[in-house]
Parts: C-alpha cells; sequence; structure tokens
C-alpha cells in the first residue's frame, strides 16, 4: 500500500510543471525634451593666448530641442542590457562682448555663430540586486562613445574643435512601484575624476496605459567636461522630458 502511495507521489511531482520565472519583455523607449543650458565654458587650447568664453552667453540659454533612444533588453530575470542614443545641437548666432582666440585665432567682439555638438552612444549591463512587490534596483557599468564638436563663425573665418573617445560610466537605477500603474524611476550614469566628469541622472513619474505602454514625465540633469592640456570645457544642461516606452510582445 505505501509502497504504492510513493509511486504516486512521484510520478505526480515528476509530472507537474516546473515554475519558471517569466524572463522581462524588451522595451524600447523615445524620450523628448528641451534641454536649457546653465553653464557652457570652453578654452581650446587650454592655455594663452587662447581665451577662457561662454559659450551659452553667444548661443542663449535655450531650450534647444532634446531626443534620445533607449533599448533595454533583458538577458534574464537578473541581467540586464541597454543601447541608448542621445545627440545633442546647439547652433545659434549671438553677440560676444569680447574678443575671443579659440585655437589660436582671433574672433572680434560682435556677431559670432557658435555650434555646440555632444553626441552620446551608449551600451550598459546591469544586474538587478533587489526586486520586490514596490521596489527594485540595479548596478552596472557603461561604456560611453562621447563624439563633441565646439565651432565658431565669423564671416569667412572658422575654426572647429571636434573630441570623440571612450569614457566609461557608473549605473544605478531604482524603480517605485507606488500605486497600481503608476511609477517612479531613478536612473543614473556617471562617473569623476581629476580630469574631468560625464553625469546623466534623471527622475521620471510614469503611467501604465496598458502592459506594452508607458508614459513618463520629468527632469533631467547633464553635466560633465574635461580639463587638461588639448582643452578646457564644461557643461550642464537641465532637462524638462516626456518618454514613451513600448514593451515587445
Amino acid at each position: 500500500m505505501f509502497k504504492g502511495a510513493f509511486c504516486a507521489l512521484v510520478v505526480i511531482v515528476v509530472a507537474a510543471p516546473v515554475a519558471i520565472a517569466a524572463i522581462p519583455r524588451p522595451t524600447l523607449a523615445v524620450e523628448l525634451g528641451g534641454a536649457w543650458q546653465q553653464r557652457n565654458t570652453a578654452q581650446v587650447p587650454n592655455e594663452a593666448p587662447n581665451t577662457r568664453f561662454a559659450l551659452d552667453d553667444i548661443t542663449g540659454d535655450g531650450p534647444v530641442p532634446a531626443v534620445r533612444l533607449v533599448l533595454d533588453w533583458p538577458l534574464s530575470e537578473q541581467h540586464r542590457l541597454r543601447f541608448l542614443a542621445a545627440p545633442l545641437r546647439v547652433d545659434e548666432t549671438g553677440t560676444s562682448n569680447a574678443p575671443i582666440v579659440f585655437q589660436g585665432t582671433s574672433f572680434a567682439a560682435g556677431n559670432v555663430q557658435a555650434r555646440y555638438r555632444f553626441d552620446s552612444y551608449r551600451a550598459s549591463y546591469r544586474y538587478v540586486f533587489h526586486d520586490s512587490e514596490r521596489w527594485s534596483w540595479q548596478f552596472g557599468g557603461t561604456v560611453k562613445v562621447r563624439d563633441a564638436e565646439i565651432e565658431l563663425r565669423q564671416g569667412a573665418l572658422t575654426r572647429r574643435k571636434t573630441d570623440t573617445g571612450l569614457v566609461p560610466l557608473l549605473a544605478l537605477e531604482g524603480e517605485w512601484r507606488f500605486a497600481p500603474r503608476w511609477r517612479a524611476v531613478f536612473d543614473f550614469e556617471g562617473l569623476a575624476a581629476p580630469q574631468g566628469r560625464a553625469i546623466d541622472a534623471s527622475l521620471q513619474v510614469g503611467y501604465e496605459v496598458s502592459p506594452q505602454l508607458l508614459l513618463s514625465a520629468g527632469y533631467r540633469f547633464l553635466d560633465g567636461g574635461a580639463d587638461n592640456d588639448n582643452l578646457y570645457t564644461f557643461a550642464r544642461f537641465d532637462y524638462a522630458v516626456v518618454r514613451v516606452t513600448w514593451r515587445m510582445n
């Protein structure tokens, strides 16, 4: 009797389906907004007779249009990849109250056309180290490709400085599900060193319209620059943004 019951139990256990945690679906987000310059200072090269000047005094504070695309690709419950493209451009004609020496070339006081470009492309790995009903937290690292440019134009005179390179960043993201279908998300990528820094942080509140669609809005802070023999450049932008996130089936 006991032998028969034991065999039946074994059959039930073996035949029962094993619960497998569902891997989150990939998501694609489009973020749109306006960016205001709070600071944008440059000196190229970083030595006399080149002058340190405020680029935002020429171009104005903004806002300038800003867009970014974000693809999140989960590998498992805890391991995630993220790919991001975030171009940024400021191109305006303004007035310089004093002469500017840029790349050894003098630009007279008066009308100057200035361009500032800071395009960012990133690949991240993130590890979910906490996930509960209300909170989830991810930590990881990012490789950022920085493609930057500063250009001054005055009449037929043009000088341009480009700077492309790889930048390592740390990443931290927290999500608070504070009410049904509502969430607040803090997202940070950044790193600082004596030679410079790069910080990109945002705080957004989102509403889940459907299982496939999330609408969010909030604030983004972008700050960074470099101080070395080749150049001195530091800029800060404040963003007001809206985001549409689509969860793939």
